[in-house]
């Protein structure tokens, strides 16, 4: 499929990456020249320097006989142009970023019908949601849904006192209907077998039918007590959206804000949390705000630095869970030497809505982890490796688990002796390297 890029910052360079990677033609348009030349030495595509809502340069990208365009720039109104040209051209699908959602509102026919954007991603939105849902699930700091929600999946870090920690796999003791399909260690990810012993400030995913990952996670984790007071640092887009959202749901909600003005905005929104201006934040200030005894300490700022420092300082002083927005890929490895339980980033956020659109069809739901590892759900169709064939007896790639299927309505969470029946979804952990693997044993 060929493929044209508007803007190489994060999220279209990242998404160009996996692109490419997977054996589509990428062109990738960005003006800022140092982009540009990161671009051009690091990514297999075509790098073009221009302003990517131009129709001229489109033109020399090839946009008319291109299938795809994602709109990916920082900018909404040239997201907007570069999905127009492109629509003008007859390119079959368009993808744009869109921070404003008064330029497209989903409930808004009018401005789908308008513009015809096949496809918006609003990463703020989803950011807050992310968070939102693992607040949910105590004790976990990460939680995805599978099959309409049939299906979820947990990520919880092994800390000190973990019933878990030291144990081989097999002596675990996870409650019926529920299954630890992934191990990220130091960074690296890794399908645990029988006799793989557990190690302290592993991060293991749990998968278990909805409702039930709570049990799964408390066999494990440390701290479960519900989350009901929440400290955010930063009330930018991100930010405003979470505490609304927790406040709907009942939450404590107080919010620390740099900018007086947005802190007044912020203040003005909210209908019980309140609001504090502090221009800088130090362990004293957070201190005196009593951050030591809040639930969560949530840094959603646009500053990656502050971020992390400010959920290490909120860690040091006692924060059960710490969470912080990391924009830059390079940052993220910093969060576990520094304490940080959750990093959120938007570029991986749209990374994974962009991979769901393109590779939709038997392929229905993508999560990226840090790490490389992937949790696919794929359609079982009529004719492939899988089907109709024992688990154990498919060959499956030794670097991916089949955690869980739905069938008719059941999650089931399958042994080597379960057969995969066309039309079963099937939620598969899969690290980096059996990517391409998966996907060729599940092909028609």
């Amino acid at each position: 499929m060929r493929t044209v890029i508007i803007g190489a910052g994060e999220v279209g360079f990242n998404t160009a990456r996996m692109l490419s990677e997977e054996g589509h033609d990428v062109v990738l348009i960005e003006q800022d020249e140092a982009l540009v030349e990161r671009a051009a030495e690091q990514l297999d595509a075509l790098v073009i320097r221009g302003n990517g809502a131009s129709p001229r340069l489109l033109a020399e990208a090839g946009i008319e006989r291109s299938d795809l365009l994602i709109a990916a720039s920082s900018s909404d109104e040239a997201n907007i142009i570069a999905c127009l040209a492109a629509k003008a051209q007859e390119v079959p699908r368009t993808v744009a970023r869109i921070h404003n959602p008064d330029y497209y509102d989903t409930r808004e026919p009018f401005a789908q019908n308008m513009l015809g954007i096949d496809f918006v991603i609003h990463t703020e939105q989803m950011a807050a949601q992310e968070i939102k849902a693992s607040l949910l699930v105590p004790g976990a700091i990460n939680v995805d849904t599978f099959a309409e929600g049939s299906i979820e999946v947990a990520e919880v870090i092994l800390n000190e006192g973990s019933p878990a920690v030291g144990l081989a796999l097999r002596d675990v003791r996870l409650p019926s209907g529920s299954l630890m399909v992934g191990v990220v260690r130091r960074g690296e990810a890794l399908v645990p077998r029988g006799g793989t012993v557990l190690e302290h400030r592993d991060h293991v995913l749990l998968i278990s039918g909805r409702r039930r990952i709570s049990e799964a996670v408390k066999a494990v984790a440390t701290d479960t007590a519900p989350v009901k007071d929440v400290t955010i640092y930063g009330g930018g887009r991100i930010g405003l959206r979470l505490a609304l959202a927790l406040e709907k749901i009942g939450m404590s909600v107080r919010v620390i804000e740099r900018d007086e003005a947005r802190a007044r905005y912020v203040a003005s929104q909210l209908r019980k949390g309140f609001v504090l201006h502090d221009e800088g934040i130090s362990r004293d200030f957070l201190l005196q705000e009593r951050v030591d005894r809040t639930d969560a300490f949530v840094a959603v700022t646009g500053d990656d630095r502050a971020n992390l420092l400010a959920a290490m300082y909120a860690r040091q002083l006692g924060a059960r869970t710490t969470i912080a927005g990391v924009s830059r890929g390079e940052f993220a490895p910093l969060a576990d030497a520094l304490g940080v339980d959750l990093t959120i980033s938007p570029r991986m956020l749209a990374a994974e809505a962009i991979l769901r659109f393109v590779r939709k069809g038997d392929i229905i739901n993508v999560t990226l982890l840090e790490s490389g590892a992937e949790m696919i759900e794929l359609r079982v169709p009529e004719k492939c490796r899988v089907a109709g064939r024992p688990l154990s007896e498919v060959g499956f790639p030794e670097g991916a688990l089949v955690g869980a299927l739905l069938r008719n309505g059941e999650v089931i969470i399958p042994t080597g002796k379960e057969t995969l029946r066309p039309g079963d979804d099937a939620v598969v952990f899969t690290v980096e390297d059996a990517v391409d693997e998966v996907e060729r044993v599940f092909a028609p």
